[in-house]
């Protein structure tokens, strides 16, 4: 049976469903030690554990949209920002091909994941200095 639906529907079964497992480990919120439910999105549990799943949801979303932010806007200048990409990439892949993947396996992308988020405010700090010091040399 299971030979059939493959063959019928193959970017199902090769493309469609391991991206909705990468995904869902990395959107899913850090509740496996937690008293909350783990099905939290069934919106079930009590008000105060769901408000926490929620929130730690929102911050995984966070992390991964300010890495990519980070990534997209400092791509070229910063230094071995290839070798941060592919190992998330590789270990994405790796685990959508899994038969039982479990969210707590992208753990260990989470370094990468900070330093490109990080790279969002790379130089900030630097462009400020550098344009206070301008301006008293501007003005005279």
């Amino acid at each position: 049976m299971a030979e059939e639906r493959i063959h019928t529907h193959p970017l199902r079964y090769y493309v469609w469903l391991p991206l909705v497992k990468i995904t869902d480990m990395w959107m899913r919120p850090r509740t496996e030690l937690l008293p909350p439910d783990s099905r939290w999105y069934a919106f079930t549990d009590d008000l105060k554990w769901l408000t926490l799943s929620l929130g730690l949801g929102l911050m995984n979303l966070l992390y991964v949209t300010g890495a990519l932010a980070g990534f997209l806007r400092h791509w070229r200048s910063i230094a071995w920002v290839g070798l941060a990409v592919i190992f998330i990439l590789l270990r994405s892949l790796f685990l959508g091909t899994m038969e039982n993947p479990e969210a707590r396996y992208t753990l260990e992308s989470f370094p990468a994941v900070i330093w490109l988020a990080s790279a969002l405010w790379a130089g900030v700090g630097r462009q400020q200095a550098i344009s206070s010091l301008q301006m008293p040399a501007q003005r005279g």
